[in-house]
């Protein structure tokens, strides 16, 4: 995902999704261990939107 995509979304949207994004992360990892994956990237993706994600939350509260 791209992060002009995220900060386009409200707080609600972000928080709703993030659940999401994190069981997706839980697949992949899973799926590596087991040697089923064909992107070995998807992991640190799913990481990197986790964080930018989170980011985005934050920035929003502080103001």
């Amino acid at each position: 995902m791209n992060i002009r995509d995220i900060k386009e979304k409200t707080i609600e949207e972000l928080l709703q999704m993030l659940p999401t994004v994190e069981r997706q992360l839980s697949d992949a990892r899973f799926s590596l261990a087991a040697g089923r994956v064909k992107n070995v990237k998807e992991a640190g993706s799913l990481r990197r939107t986790i964080a930018q994600i989170k980011t985005v939350i934050h920035e929003r509260k502080a103001r």
